[in-house]
C-alpha cells in the first residue's frame, strides 16, 4: 500500500479531477478528433457501473470493491492513462460512486475511501481479484 503522503497526493488530485469532470460535463461538448479511437473517460456516463456497485455493495463492500475493479471499463482506463492515469481515475470516480450513491459531499466521498475498513475490503477484492486471473490458464 502506498505511504500516507502519496495517497493524500492522489486522492487530493483524484478530487481535483473529479471537480474538473463535473464542470467540464456541465460545459459545452467538445469535438473530438473522428480518426481518435481512444475513450474519451472525462465524458464516459458511469451510471451502469454504479448501479451494478450499489447492488453488490448490498451484499458487501468487498463484493462492491470486486463489481467496480472487475469492470472493463478500468483495463481500457489503464491501457490508455497508464497506472498513474489509472489511478487518478479510480480515484475520481470512487469519490463519484459515494457521492451518487450517498448524496454525500466531497470531503465525506473521500474520508470514505481512505477508512481502514475501505482499504481492507479494496484491497481483499483486488488480491481475490488477481488470484483468480492468475488461475485461469493462459
Amino acid at each position: 500500500m502506498a505511504s500516507a503522503n502519496k495517497q493524500q497526493k492522489r486522492a487530493s488530485r483524484a478530487k481535483a479531477k473529479a471537480k474538473q469532470n463535473r464542470t467540464q460535463r456541465a460545459a459545452a461538448p467538445v469535438e473530438l478528433d473522428p480518426n481518435d479511437d481512444r475513450i474519451d473517460f472525462e465524458s464516459v456516463d458511469l451510471t451502469e457501473l454504479f448501479k451494478k456497485m450499489i447492488d453488490a455493495e448490498k451484499i458487501s463492500q468487498q463484493a462492491m470493491c470486486t463489481a467496480f475493479l472487475e469492470d472493463p471499463l478500468l483495463e481500457l482506463v489503464y491501457e490508455q492513462e497508464g497506472e498513474e492515469g489509472a489511478m487518478d481515475f479510480i480515484l475520481a470516480a470512487l469519490i463519484e460512486y459515494r457521492q451518487w450513491s450517498t448524496e454525500t459531499d466531497e470531503a465525506g466521498a473521500l474520508a470514505w475511501i481512505e477508512s481502514p475498513a475501505f482499504q481492507a475490503d479494496y484491497v481483499a477484492a483486488s488480491d481475490a481479484i488477481a488470484a483468480q486471473t492468475q488461475q485461469k490458464p493462459n
